[in-house]
C-alpha cells in the first residue's frame, strides 16, 4: 500500500527522482491476496507440531499454545490476517524459545476463578 501512494509523486517528479528508491517501480507490485481459512489452518498446524516437540512442561510450549487458541479465535471470527499473526507468533516463541524456567522452577498458571 505504501508505494501505491508515493506512486503519482514519484511520476509528477520522474525525470528529477528517477534513482530514488521511492519511485522504484519494483516497489510497485500486484495488491496481495488476502489470507485464506486454508492458509491460517496450515499455519496453526505447522505451528502446533513446533510447539509439541517441546515437553508438556517448557514455558515456550505454553505461551505457543495460548497464542495458537487465539489464532483459531480469530479464524472463527473470519479475521484470518490476525489468524496468520498469531500462528508466526507461536513459531517465533518454539523457535527462539522466548521463555525458560530455571532448573527448579515450575510455571504456575492460575485459574480464571483465582
Amino acid at each position: 500500500m505504501r508505494a501505491t501512494r508515493f506512486f503519482p509523486a514519484c511520476l509528477a517528479l520522474g525525470g528529477v527522482l528517477s534513482s530514488v528508491t521511492l519511485c522504484n517501480a519494483a516497489d510497485i507490485g500486484p495488491p496481495q491476496a488476502e489470507p485464506t481459512k486454508e492458509a491460517c489452518l496450515a499455519a496453526v498446524g505447522e505451528a502446533r507440531a513446533l510447539a509439541v516437540a517441546l515437553p508438556e512442561d517448557d514455558a515456550s510450549r505454553y505461551f505457543a499454545e495460548r497464542d495458537l487458541e487465539q489464532a483459531l479465535t480469530e479464524a472463527g471470527n473470519g479475521e484470518f490476517d490476525d489468524c496468520l499473526e498469531w500462528a508466526e507468533r507461536a513459531t517465533v516463541e518454539v523457535r527462539e524459545h522466548r521463555h525458560t524456567l530455571q532448573p527448579g522452577e515450575k510455571l504456575k498458571v492460575r485459574q480464571a476463578d483465582e
